[in-house]
């Protein structure tokens, strides 16, 4: 956080700075809460909370942007099917412990938080094979580029290495870089995009909610994994190990953390104003009253001016936002814009 500080206002850096301590804390705990809860259930040391379990939390969590409102969005990941099915037994009741151990609300485990493997997640056929599924690679994508681990002993690195290495197979990349994950990451953005259309159709749907999501945190997750790949693909040209390390290095950072490692010494002060905009969309987010507001705003009446509707504000909010990216890639050598361009945007 320190190259943040730099370049942040005081009051917008004690957001971010909050946020991430919030973050971690709340990962402690659940760590702590996870262990207990097997354990209790009569697991061994070697059993499922051992080696073959690594407990991932995604999300606002994972990206370590969390305040008071969060939710806890946990992917259990075990090493191969058979330890999955050990586990499976204690899926429910342990998602019951947490919400009552750390008054959250946590994730059901259903579709896209469901208890997967290693295994499952790597085989040639999940990846843009007839097996895949918009979970999985949702799956794929949020455990490479905005999870923790909250427990198990299962490292997260040897997960993220795993699909990595997948993606970086001979038969699924062109060229010296891994661009199959690019197109991944593409992908699911684009996806989101998409699926908000049917969610404002859906009148029973939080459409509103999802929008502003959409318009800042799916966005500024979505630049710093561009600006990540192209910068380190730039610092190792020819693609080899050392790319792929610094990958996986920069995965255990916050999207935020990598925004600032590739551009605090370039453009420190266009990084400054994004980042200073995106902590008070934090600030907004982590009250309970004004996502309850978000979610009583009408499609069709968004863009009234009244105090009871916080849309208009944070559309402009998210137009900022847009606006700082695009400034940023603008001042961008030629051949970094070129990258984006080629690798995740045509």
């Amino acid at each position: 956080m320190e190259s943040i500080e730099r370049c942040v206002k005081s009051h917008q850096y004690e957001i971010l700075e909050r946020a991430n301590k919030f973050s971690n804390k709340l990962m402690k705990d659940a760590e702590s809460a996870i262990s207990a809860y097997l354990f209790a259930n009569g697991e061994p040391a070697d059993g499922v909370c051992g080696d073959g379990m690594c407990f991932v939390v995604v999300g606002s969590v994972g990206r370590r942007e969390a305040l008071e409102a969060s939710d806890l969005d946990l992917i259990p990941v075990a090493i191969d099917e058979q330890r999955l099915e050990q586990y499976l037994k204690h899926d429910t009741g342990l998602r019951e412990a947490l919400r009552t151990e750390l008054n959250v609300n946590v994730s059901k485990g259903e579709d896209l938080t469901k208890a997967t493997s290693v295994q499952e997640l790597v085989e040639s056929e999940s990846i843009g094979g007839d097996k895949d599924t918009s979970s999985r690679l949702t799956k794929r994508v949020l455990l490479l580029t905005e999870s923790a681990a909250a427990g198990g002993k299962l490292p997260i690195r040897d997960v993220r290495r795993a699909l990595l290495d997948a993606y970086a197979s001979q038969n699924r990349t062109s060229g010296r870089h891994v661009l199959s994950l690019c197109n991944d990451i593409a992908r699911y953005y684009k996806t989101l995009c998409v699926e908000y259309k049917a969610k404002v159709d859906d009148k029973d749907k939080d459409w509103c909610t999802r929008n502003i999501k959409l318009r800042h945190s799916r966005k500024l997750w979505y630049f710093s994994n561009i600006m990540t790949v192209v910068t380190l693909a730039s610092a190792h040209p020819h693609g080899d190990k050392f790319f792929k390390d610094a990958l996986l290095d920069s995965f255990d950072r916050s999207p935020m953390e990598r925004l600032s490692d590739a551009l605090s010494n370039e453009q420190p002060l266009a990084l400054g104003q994004l980042l200073e905009t995106y902590a008070l969309y934090l600030e907004f987010m982590a009250h309970n009253d004004r996502r309850e507001a978000l979610k009583k705003v009408e499609h069709d009446s968004r863009y009234d001016m009244s105090i009871n509707n916080p849309f208009p504000v944070m559309k402009f909010s998210s137009d900022i936002i847009h606006k700082d990216i695009m400034s940023i890639i603008e001042e961008m050598r030629p051949a970094m814009r070129s990258r984006i361009m080629s690798w995740f945007l045509l």
